[in-house]
């Protein structure tokens, strides 16, 4: 009987150390705590709806919402707040968008396939345009590079700069149109004419020219005239600048014009596409014979002389009847009319009048 009040001493000290060890206060009696090792941890509170109440810090798991869109802080008293975005970062799926990129619209997460200059998909795209204007599907060759082309309305491959390799690649002259306004040489200026020539006369436009159209359509014809004349022709109403003429009723390039491009027109406007270029920095001219001229044509140059055979030709008074000539050759003093009627063998008569 007298070790029960013992018994009880400790029963009670031992029951009073197990109740100590269940409230222990983590903020204040713990330091470096290491869950690591727990098999299971579960550091915040779940349900399937967010408590009425909360304190500033304290994270809920609202269980029944979708993965991204369930975790939630107390940001201030009862003020609860979706962490991570929201349910505009859940992924959007991934069936039939095959080759398409994960882009926004500002508010969503969307796929969206390649476009705009490039097409394609990520692994294998392709430039097919700049700054909105088709590239060309040519294979480029050694030292090419791309430049624009506006009759073509595309960039080309074509040869660096250094040198234009086909007469369509030089710049004069060539049009640029906009509704209803096309304008020719552009680059042309006094300190960079825009020259060509007739025969040994040069000339050159020293300003870009317009022609304007308002109605109507067809085919017009740009060209050069023989004066220097820069001229559009058309069946259709042209308005031109002082620098270029307009000329009606024209359905070809004229004869002995220099031609350079037609272009068409549809409904007052002119067209992009519809520019061909006639120009050329190579040319001949072939001079022929007729009645009484031969033509002989020796190192490129063409020489022009009388037939002697057709037309008679004047030469020098004969000293003696015997004197060197060419048969039907002639010759006057006034007084004697002279005429070679064999090689070396001169007749003569005496002119009067009556």
């Amino acid at each position: 009987m007298r070790q029960t009040p013992l018994i009880s001493v400790l029963l009670a000290a031992a029951g009073a150390t197990a109740w100590g060890q269940t409230q222990v206060d983590l903020r204040t009696q713990s330091k470096s705590i290491d869950f690591s090792a727990f098999g299971v941890t579960k550091p915040m509170s779940t349900g399937n709806t967010l408590p009425a109440t909360c304190t500033a810090g304290q994270m809920y798991l609202l269980s029944n919402a979708a993965p991204g869109s369930n975790l939630y802080a107390c940001l201030s008293a009862n003020l609860w707040a979706l962490e991570g975005g929201g349910a505009n970062t859940t992924l959007p799926s991934v069936t039939g968008n095959g080759g398409d990129v994960l882009s926004t619209d500002g508010t969503n997460l969307l796929w969206s396939a390649l476009g705009g200059d490039v097409s394609g998909t990520p692994a294998a795209e392709t430039v097919v345009a700049i700054q909105g204007r088709p590239v060309a599907a040519t294979v480029p060759g050694n030292g090419q590079t791309l430049v624009w082309n506006a009759t073509a309305g595309q960039w080309q491959p074509a040869a660096a700069a250094g040198g234009a390799t086909m007469a369509s690649q030089l710049q004069d002259l060539t049009p640029a149109v906009s509704g209803g306004t096309m304008t020719l040489g552009q680059g042309c200026s006094m300190a960079t004419p825009c020259n060509f020539r007739f025969g040994s006369d040069v000339y050159g436009i020293t300003a870009p020219a317009t022609a304007a159209i308002t109605a109507g359509g067809g085919t017009a014809y740009v060209y050069v005239l023989s004066n220097g004349t820069l001229a559009v022709g058309s069946t259709f109403a042209v308005t031109c600048t002082a620098v270029c003429s307009a000329q009606s009723g024209v359905t070809a390039f004229p004869a002995g014009s220099i031609p350079l491009f037609t272009v068409t027109a549809t409904g007052g406007l002119w067209n992009a596409t519809g520019i061909t270029d006639y120009r050329a920095f190579l040319s001949a001219k072939n001079v022929n014979g007729g009645l009484g001229v031969v033509s002989v044509d020796s190192g490129g140059s063409a020489a022009v002389s009388v037939d002697t055979s057709v037309v008679s030709t004047r030469v020098a008074v004969p000293a003696t009847s015997t004197s060197a000539c060419s048969v039907y050759t002639w010759a006057t003093d006034g007084a004697y009319y002279y005429l070679c009627t064999a090689a070396n063998q001169w007749m003569r008569v005496a002119l009067s009048s009556w």
